[in-house]
Protein backbone atom coordinates (compact mmCIF):
# COMPACT_ATOMS: atom_id res chain seq x y z
CA UNK A 1 0.00 0.00 0.00
CA UNK A 2 1.29 3.48 -0.52
CA UNK A 3 2.34 5.62 2.26
CA UNK A 4 0.25 8.57 3.44
CA UNK A 5 2.61 10.81 2.94
CA UNK A 6 3.53 10.13 -0.54
CA UNK A 7 2.83 12.89 -3.38
CA UNK A 8 0.33 12.53 -5.58
CA UNK A 9 1.20 11.56 -9.26
CA UNK A 10 1.16 14.26 -11.76
CA UNK A 11 -1.89 14.56 -13.68
CA UNK A 12 -1.26 13.57 -17.36
CA UNK A 13 -2.97 16.64 -18.41
CA UNK A 14 -1.41 18.99 -16.22
CA UNK A 15 1.71 17.53 -17.59
CA UNK A 16 0.91 17.67 -21.29
CA UNK A 17 -0.07 21.12 -21.00
CA UNK A 18 3.43 22.90 -19.07
CA UNK A 19 5.38 21.25 -21.92
CA UNK A 20 2.79 22.27 -24.55
CA UNK A 21 3.69 25.89 -23.00
CA UNK A 22 7.34 25.66 -22.51
CA UNK A 23 7.90 24.54 -26.59
CA UNK A 24 5.47 27.43 -27.32
CA UNK A 25 8.06 30.17 -25.19
CA UNK A 26 10.93 28.69 -26.46
CA UNK A 27 9.42 28.84 -30.05
CA UNK A 28 8.74 32.34 -29.76
CA UNK A 29 12.06 33.17 -27.92
CA UNK A 30 13.25 31.47 -31.12
CA UNK A 31 11.58 33.55 -33.39
CA UNK A 32 12.16 36.75 -31.57
CA UNK A 33 16.54 36.01 -31.66
CA UNK A 34 15.82 35.18 -35.71
CA UNK A 35 13.62 38.11 -35.86
CA UNK A 36 15.97 40.31 -33.85
CA UNK A 37 18.90 39.08 -36.06
CA UNK A 38 17.51 39.58 -39.36
CA UNK A 39 16.33 42.83 -38.14
CA UNK A 40 19.88 44.18 -37.03
CA UNK A 41 21.88 42.36 -40.25
CA UNK A 42 23.62 45.02 -42.47
CA UNK A 43 23.12 43.25 -45.43
CA UNK A 44 19.85 42.93 -46.86
CA UNK A 45 17.84 39.92 -46.79
CA UNK A 46 14.91 38.91 -49.31
CA UNK A 47 12.59 36.88 -50.58
CA UNK A 48 10.55 36.26 -53.71
CA UNK A 49 7.70 34.54 -55.07
CA UNK A 50 7.61 32.08 -57.89
CA UNK A 51 7.32 35.72 -60.23
CA UNK A 52 10.20 36.96 -59.01
CA UNK A 53 8.16 39.46 -56.94
CA UNK A 54 9.39 40.49 -53.69
CA UNK A 55 7.79 39.20 -50.67
CA UNK A 56 10.42 39.99 -47.55
CA UNK A 57 13.02 42.68 -46.95
CA UNK A 58 14.61 43.10 -43.88
CA UNK A 59 15.38 47.14 -43.07
CA UNK A 60 18.89 46.76 -44.33
CA UNK A 61 16.43 47.52 -47.68
CA UNK A 62 15.61 50.94 -46.58
CA UNK A 63 19.25 52.04 -45.06
CA UNK A 64 21.55 50.88 -48.22
CA UNK A 65 18.59 51.51 -51.21
CA UNK A 66 16.33 53.92 -49.27
CA UNK A 67 13.53 52.82 -50.13
CA UNK A 68 10.57 52.10 -48.11
CA UNK A 69 9.83 48.55 -47.57
CA UNK A 70 6.05 48.64 -47.61
CA UNK A 71 6.26 50.14 -51.26
CA UNK A 72 8.93 47.64 -52.35
CA UNK A 73 7.37 44.80 -51.77
CA UNK A 74 5.46 43.21 -55.10
CA UNK A 75 7.87 44.55 -57.08
CA UNK A 76 10.41 42.59 -59.28
CA UNK A 77 14.10 42.78 -57.91
CA UNK A 78 15.14 43.30 -61.31
CA UNK A 79 13.49 45.99 -61.61
CA UNK A 80 15.73 47.91 -59.08
CA UNK A 81 19.16 46.86 -61.37
CA UNK A 82 20.75 49.71 -62.95
CA UNK A 83 20.19 50.30 -66.56
CA UNK A 84 24.15 49.85 -67.12
CA UNK A 85 24.39 46.47 -65.49
CA UNK A 86 20.62 45.00 -66.63
CA UNK A 87 22.82 42.49 -68.68
CA UNK A 88 24.54 41.18 -65.90
CA UNK A 89 21.30 40.37 -64.02
CA UNK A 90 22.08 36.77 -63.43
CA UNK A 91 18.14 35.32 -63.10
CA UNK A 92 17.17 33.18 -60.51
CA UNK A 93 18.32 29.76 -60.55
CA UNK A 94 16.25 26.65 -60.91
CA UNK A 95 15.39 24.46 -57.54
CA UNK A 96 18.19 22.57 -56.49
CA UNK A 97 21.29 24.14 -58.57
CA UNK A 98 23.95 26.04 -56.57
CA UNK A 99 23.61 29.26 -55.30
CA UNK A 100 23.91 32.19 -57.93
CA UNK A 101 26.33 34.96 -57.34
CA UNK A 102 27.47 38.17 -59.01
CA UNK A 103 28.32 41.67 -58.32
CA UNK A 104 26.32 44.64 -60.12
CA UNK A 105 24.94 48.17 -59.33
CA UNK A 106 21.75 48.54 -58.27
CA UNK A 107 19.39 51.91 -58.21
CA UNK A 108 18.85 54.03 -54.81
CA UNK A 109 16.33 55.80 -54.42
CA UNK A 110 18.33 58.94 -54.66
CA UNK A 111 19.02 58.08 -58.13
CA UNK A 112 22.89 56.82 -56.96
CA UNK A 113 24.11 53.66 -57.85
CA UNK A 114 26.11 51.47 -55.34
CA UNK A 115 27.98 47.77 -55.62
CA UNK A 116 26.33 45.03 -54.20
CA UNK A 117 27.19 41.37 -53.89
CA UNK A 118 24.34 39.63 -54.71
CA UNK A 119 23.48 35.74 -53.64
CA UNK A 120 20.65 34.04 -54.72
CA UNK A 121 19.20 30.68 -54.24
CA UNK A 122 15.52 29.29 -54.91
CA UNK A 123 13.99 26.60 -52.93
CA UNK A 124 11.83 23.91 -54.11
CA UNK A 125 8.73 25.66 -53.97
CA UNK A 126 10.00 28.00 -56.73
CA UNK A 127 10.27 30.63 -54.16
CA UNK A 128 13.77 32.31 -53.91
CA UNK A 129 15.89 33.88 -51.05
CA UNK A 130 18.61 35.76 -51.20
CA UNK A 131 21.54 38.42 -49.44
CA UNK A 132 22.97 42.05 -50.83
CA UNK A 133 26.44 42.67 -49.33
CA UNK A 134 27.24 46.28 -50.11
CA UNK A 135 30.66 46.40 -51.79
CA UNK A 136 31.09 50.00 -52.94
CA UNK A 137 33.85 51.14 -50.81
CA UNK A 138 35.45 48.25 -51.98
CA UNK A 139 34.98 48.77 -55.83
CA UNK A 140 35.68 52.20 -55.23
CA UNK A 141 39.11 51.39 -53.19
CA UNK A 142 39.83 48.77 -56.22
CA UNK A 143 38.91 51.50 -58.89
CA UNK A 144 41.65 53.61 -57.14
CA UNK A 145 44.12 51.60 -57.09
CA UNK A 146 43.49 50.63 -60.61
CA UNK A 147 44.19 53.97 -61.56
CA UNK A 148 46.52 55.31 -59.52
CA UNK A 149 48.85 52.26 -61.29
CA UNK A 150 47.83 53.34 -64.47
CA UNK A 151 48.89 56.47 -63.65
CA UNK A 152 51.93 55.46 -62.25
CA UNK A 153 53.24 53.58 -65.45
CA UNK A 154 52.26 56.60 -67.64
CA UNK A 155 54.41 58.98 -65.31
CA UNK A 156 56.91 56.56 -65.48
CA UNK A 157 56.84 56.21 -69.09
CA UNK A 158 56.40 60.19 -70.11
CA UNK A 159 59.41 61.13 -67.37
CA UNK A 160 61.73 58.91 -69.45
CA UNK A 161 60.70 60.18 -72.34
CA UNK A 162 60.55 63.68 -71.57
CA UNK A 163 64.09 63.57 -70.16
CA UNK A 164 65.81 61.94 -72.86
CA UNK A 165 64.12 64.45 -75.17
CA UNK A 166 65.23 67.26 -73.08
CA UNK A 167 68.58 66.59 -73.23
CA UNK A 168 67.78 66.40 -77.51
CA UNK A 169 66.73 69.67 -76.97
CA UNK A 170 69.50 71.41 -75.21
CA UNK A 171 71.89 70.17 -78.25
CA UNK A 172 69.14 71.61 -80.24
CA UNK A 173 68.93 74.70 -79.13
CA UNK A 174 72.30 75.31 -78.47
CA UNK A 175 73.76 74.79 -82.03
CA UNK A 176 71.14 76.50 -83.17
CA UNK A 177 71.84 79.68 -81.17
CA UNK A 178 75.85 78.97 -82.22
CA UNK A 179 74.76 79.09 -85.92
CA UNK A 180 72.74 81.81 -85.35
CA UNK A 181 75.65 84.15 -83.71
CA UNK A 182 77.52 82.93 -86.52
CA UNK A 183 75.46 84.93 -89.19
CA UNK A 184 76.15 88.31 -90.22
CA UNK A 185 73.60 90.89 -91.10
CA UNK A 186 73.52 89.83 -94.66
CA UNK A 187 72.00 86.36 -93.89
CA UNK A 188 68.63 87.99 -92.36
CA UNK A 189 66.28 85.43 -94.57
CA UNK A 190 68.45 82.69 -92.40
CA UNK A 191 68.26 84.92 -88.96
CA UNK A 192 64.40 84.31 -89.14
CA UNK A 193 64.35 80.70 -89.85
CA UNK A 194 67.63 80.06 -87.04
CA UNK A 195 65.08 82.46 -84.57
CA UNK A 196 61.65 80.20 -85.71
CA UNK A 197 63.94 77.08 -84.52
CA UNK A 198 64.50 77.88 -81.28
CA UNK A 199 61.13 79.71 -80.07
CA UNK A 200 59.86 76.41 -81.29
CA UNK A 201 62.52 74.31 -79.31
CA UNK A 202 61.84 76.57 -75.99
CA UNK A 203 58.12 75.33 -76.01
CA UNK A 204 58.79 72.32 -76.74
CA UNK A 205 61.30 72.27 -74.10
CA UNK A 206 58.33 73.59 -71.96
CA UNK A 207 56.56 70.86 -72.62
CA UNK A 208 59.05 68.44 -71.98
CA UNK A 209 59.05 70.47 -67.90
CA UNK A 210 55.45 69.60 -67.81
CA UNK A 211 56.01 66.42 -68.59
CA UNK A 212 58.72 65.61 -66.14
CA UNK A 213 56.87 67.24 -63.55
CA UNK A 214 53.72 64.72 -64.29
CA UNK A 215 56.40 61.76 -63.91
CA UNK A 216 57.87 63.21 -60.94
CA UNK A 217 61.44 63.90 -62.05
CA UNK A 218 61.56 67.34 -62.10
CA UNK A 219 63.66 68.92 -59.33
CA UNK A 220 62.41 69.87 -56.72
CA UNK A 221 63.27 72.49 -53.55
CA UNK A 222 61.22 71.65 -50.82
CA UNK A 223 60.47 73.65 -47.72
CA UNK A 224 57.90 74.23 -44.96
CA UNK A 225 55.18 76.75 -46.19
CA UNK A 226 52.26 78.14 -44.70
CA UNK A 227 50.11 77.29 -48.40
CA UNK A 228 47.88 80.62 -47.80
CA UNK A 229 50.90 82.55 -48.16
CA UNK A 230 51.54 81.05 -51.53
CA UNK A 231 47.27 81.81 -52.37
CA UNK A 232 48.17 85.22 -51.16
CA UNK A 233 51.19 85.92 -53.26
CA UNK A 234 50.09 84.73 -56.59
CA UNK A 235 46.87 86.71 -56.25
CA UNK A 236 48.29 89.67 -58.34
CA UNK A 237 48.78 87.07 -61.12
CA UNK A 238 45.34 85.96 -60.90
CA UNK A 239 43.93 88.71 -61.43
CA UNK A 240 45.58 89.28 -64.78
CA UNK A 241 44.63 85.37 -65.94
CA UNK A 242 40.96 85.50 -65.04
CA UNK A 243 38.50 87.66 -66.65
CA UNK A 244 36.18 90.31 -64.56
CA UNK A 245 33.28 88.25 -65.27
CA UNK A 246 34.39 86.09 -62.51
CA UNK A 247 34.71 86.32 -58.81
CA UNK A 248 37.59 84.77 -57.28
CA UNK A 249 36.70 83.87 -53.38
CA UNK A 250 39.75 82.64 -50.62
CA UNK A 251 39.08 80.62 -47.20
CA UNK A 252 41.19 79.82 -45.23
CA UNK A 253 40.08 77.58 -42.53
CA UNK A 254 43.88 76.55 -41.51
CA UNK A 255 44.96 76.63 -38.19
CA UNK A 256 48.67 76.86 -39.16
CA UNK A 257 48.32 75.28 -42.66
CA UNK A 258 52.21 74.45 -43.07
CA UNK A 259 53.22 72.08 -45.74
CA UNK A 260 56.66 70.92 -47.37
CA UNK A 261 56.37 72.17 -50.90
CA UNK A 262 58.03 73.32 -53.69
CA UNK A 263 56.33 77.41 -53.60
CA UNK A 264 57.21 78.27 -57.21
CA UNK A 265 55.87 74.49 -58.56
CA UNK A 266 52.62 74.83 -56.09
CA UNK A 267 51.78 78.42 -57.88
CA UNK A 268 52.04 76.93 -60.77
CA UNK A 269 49.59 74.16 -59.82
CA UNK A 270 46.47 76.87 -58.50
CA UNK A 271 47.30 78.98 -61.94
CA UNK A 272 46.66 75.44 -63.74
CA UNK A 273 43.39 74.92 -61.98
CA UNK A 274 42.68 78.17 -62.15
CA UNK A 275 42.97 78.68 -65.80
CA UNK A 276 41.21 75.42 -66.09
CA UNK A 277 38.23 77.17 -63.98
CA UNK A 278 38.26 80.30 -66.19
CA UNK A 279 37.50 78.51 -69.43
CA UNK A 280 34.92 76.08 -67.43
CA UNK A 281 32.82 79.22 -67.09
CA UNK A 282 32.50 81.18 -70.54
CA UNK A 283 29.60 83.39 -69.01
CA UNK A 284 31.12 84.21 -65.58
CA UNK A 285 31.10 82.52 -62.21
CA UNK A 286 33.42 82.30 -59.43
CA UNK A 287 36.34 80.23 -58.56
CA UNK A 288 36.96 79.73 -54.43
CA UNK A 289 39.71 78.59 -53.17
CA UNK A 290 39.32 76.84 -49.62
CA UNK A 291 41.94 75.93 -47.01
CA UNK A 292 40.91 73.00 -44.35
CA UNK A 293 43.37 70.80 -42.10
CA UNK A 294 41.94 67.35 -42.12
CA UNK A 295 42.95 64.05 -40.34
CA UNK A 296 43.18 61.07 -41.95
CA UNK A 297 42.83 58.05 -40.43
CA UNK A 298 44.34 54.58 -40.13
CA UNK A 299 42.17 53.78 -43.11
CA UNK A 300 42.56 56.83 -45.95
CA UNK A 301 40.02 58.82 -48.09
CA UNK A 302 42.57 58.04 -50.58
CA UNK A 303 44.58 54.74 -50.60
CA UNK A 304 48.24 56.77 -51.45
CA UNK A 305 47.84 58.83 -48.16
CA UNK A 306 49.29 57.22 -45.46
CA UNK A 307 47.54 58.25 -42.35
CA UNK A 308 48.35 61.72 -40.22
CA UNK A 309 47.53 65.49 -40.35
CA UNK A 310 46.96 67.19 -43.71
CA UNK A 311 46.42 70.37 -45.28
CA UNK A 312 43.58 70.23 -48.31
CA UNK A 313 43.21 73.60 -50.76
CA UNK A 314 40.38 72.81 -52.60
CA UNK A 315 39.40 74.55 -56.17
CA UNK A 316 35.82 74.96 -56.80
CA UNK A 317 34.02 76.38 -59.73
CA UNK A 318 30.48 77.13 -61.14
CA UNK A 319 31.56 75.99 -64.21
CA UNK A 320 30.05 73.37 -66.69
CA UNK A 321 31.20 70.39 -65.17
CA UNK A 322 33.02 67.39 -66.21
CA UNK A 323 31.16 64.41 -67.47
CA UNK A 324 31.65 61.20 -65.80
CA UNK A 325 33.22 59.47 -68.48
CA UNK A 326 36.00 61.90 -68.84
CA UNK A 327 36.45 62.09 -64.98
CA UNK A 328 38.65 59.01 -64.18
CA UNK A 329 40.76 60.72 -67.71
CA UNK A 330 41.78 64.19 -66.74
CA UNK A 331 44.91 63.65 -65.21
CA UNK A 332 46.67 62.04 -67.92
CA UNK A 333 48.72 63.69 -69.99
CA UNK A 334 47.60 65.12 -73.64
CA UNK A 335 44.08 63.82 -72.91
CA UNK A 336 41.96 66.85 -72.83
CA UNK A 337 38.22 68.17 -73.28
CA UNK A 338 38.96 71.43 -74.92
CA UNK A 339 38.81 72.29 -78.43
CA UNK A 340 41.88 71.81 -80.74
CA UNK A 341 44.25 74.44 -80.23
CA UNK A 342 43.12 75.33 -77.25
CA UNK A 343 44.70 73.23 -74.73
CA UNK A 344 47.84 70.89 -74.72
CA UNK A 345 46.20 68.09 -72.31
CA UNK A 346 49.15 68.82 -69.69
CA UNK A 347 47.83 71.30 -67.23
CA UNK A 348 46.27 68.69 -65.09
CA UNK A 349 49.27 66.37 -65.72
CA UNK A 350 51.17 68.80 -64.08
CA UNK A 351 49.57 69.41 -60.93
CA UNK A 352 48.66 65.61 -60.66
CA UNK A 353 52.61 65.27 -60.84
CA UNK A 354 53.51 68.10 -58.55
CA UNK A 355 51.38 67.19 -55.84
CA UNK A 356 52.55 63.64 -55.49
CA UNK A 357 55.88 64.52 -55.77
CA UNK A 358 55.01 66.86 -52.40
CA UNK A 359 54.03 63.33 -51.09
CA UNK A 360 50.28 64.17 -51.46
CA UNK A 361 46.84 63.59 -53.51
CA UNK A 362 44.95 65.05 -55.69
CA UNK A 363 41.08 64.03 -56.84
CA UNK A 364 38.29 65.54 -58.59
CA UNK A 365 34.52 65.68 -58.26
CA UNK A 366 32.18 67.31 -60.83
CA UNK A 367 28.31 67.64 -61.67
CA UNK A 368 27.39 68.94 -65.63
CA UNK A 369 25.82 71.69 -64.78
CA UNK A 370 26.84 72.63 -61.05
CA UNK A 371 30.50 72.59 -61.55
CA UNK A 372 33.44 71.19 -60.38
CA UNK A 373 35.69 70.43 -57.32
CA UNK A 374 39.97 69.58 -57.05
CA UNK A 375 41.27 68.45 -53.75
CA UNK A 376 44.53 68.82 -52.61
CA UNK A 377 45.87 66.58 -49.78
CA UNK A 378 49.19 68.00 -48.78
CA UNK A 379 50.82 66.07 -45.73
CA UNK A 380 50.89 68.92 -42.73
CA UNK A 381 54.70 69.96 -41.47
CA UNK A 382 56.15 71.77 -38.79
CA UNK A 383 57.26 75.61 -39.40
CA UNK A 384 61.31 75.74 -40.36
CA UNK A 385 62.96 77.38 -37.41
CA UNK A 386 62.30 81.29 -37.61
CA UNK A 387 59.01 80.95 -39.35
CA UNK A 388 55.46 82.07 -37.45
CA UNK A 389 52.35 80.04 -37.36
Amino acid sequence: MPRRDDPDPPDPGELHTQVQHRLIEELEASEYRNRHLLETLPEVILQCDEDGRLTYLNPAWRSLLGYEIPDSLGKRLVDFIAEEDAGEWPGFPDAGQPDRTRELRLRTSSGENRWFFMGLRTSRRGQCSGLLQDVSHRIRLEQQLRQSQKMEAIGRLAGGIAHDFNNLLTVIIGGTEAALYSLDETNAGVREDLDAVIQAGERAADLTKQLLAFGRRQVMRFRAVRVADVLEDIQAILARLIESNIEIVTLDRCETGFARIDPTQFQQVIMNLAVNARDAMPTGGQIRFELSDTEIGTEPHLPQLSPGPYVVLAVTDTGIGIPPEELERVFEPFYTTKETGKGTGLGLATCYGIVHQSQGAIEVESRVGVGTTFRIFLPAAEPDPGDTA
